[in-house]
């Protein structure tokens, strides 16, 4: 891709993680094009990469739509998250040094300060960079692509649906057991605690979409 298709296509991310482009809306390279101020081609191909991202939706003749994911959606990516945690987890306890769990616990740092002080976005910010400096570590960049290509879509899942009592509290005493887990280089229980955690959060954005989304904040 172009730095102008790098550039578009974070910015249409942007608008639909958050919800400026709401599940379902259409998708008109004419309409985008004025929205954005941008030219028909690098926004050709940001379209096409975002539904390889599975935000947008394609359709013959129907044209682009932001995607609507419903419950079984919302399994079947986790579903496919823990498979691929379960693939990379092992690999990375045989990898990690000293070194990188000091990495890893200084992103961590980061993640915890955002959780205490429900900071939502942050706090996705930072576990989304936590999640990428662990996965590394397996050395298996194709595995850790379907990992980081799948993070667009839980960021928009948070941002329409928020987060369940007590999950950010949960997630952060998660953080502290798994890098406990990699201390003692123990592959199972690190295994086990990712999986869980992934398992953990599936559940959590069932019971939040049963819910309805959260209210977006108004402007001023």
């Amino acid at each position: 891709m172009t730095t102008a298709e790098d550039a578009v296509t974070a910015q249409l991310r942007r608008l639909i993680v958050e919800g400026a482009l709401p599940p379902g809306a259409k998708l008109t390279v004419a309409a985008l094009s004025a929205r954005l101020g941008v030219s028909a081609t690098p926004l050709r191909a940001a379209l096409r990469l975002l539904e390889g991202e599975g935000l947008v939706e394609a359709h013959a003749h129907r044209g682009a739509r932001v995607r609507v994911l419903a419950p079984q959606d919302i399994r079947n990516l986790y579903r496919l998250r823990g498979a691929v945690l379960g693939l990379l987890v092992p690999d990375v306890v045989r990898h990690v040094s000293d070194a990188d769990l000091d990495v890893l616990e200084a992103i961590d740092a980061r993640f915890q300060m955002a959780a205490r002080a429900g900071d939502g976005p942050a706090a996705m910010e930072a576990n989304q960079a936590f999640h990428a400096a662990l996965l590394a570590l397996a050395r298996n960049p194709d595995a850790a692509a379907v990992m980081a290509r799948s993070w667009a879509l839980v960021e928009a899942l948070r941002f329409r649906l928020g987060f369940g009592p007590g999950r950010l509290a949960r997630s952060v005493e998660s953080h502290r057991a798994l890098l406990a887990a990699l201390r003692a280089r123990d592959a199972a229980a690190a295994t086990a605690l990712m999986v869980a955690s992934s398992d953990n959060a599936m559940a959590d954005l069932l019971e939040r979409a049963l819910a309805g989304p959260v209210p977006r904040a108004k402007a001023g």
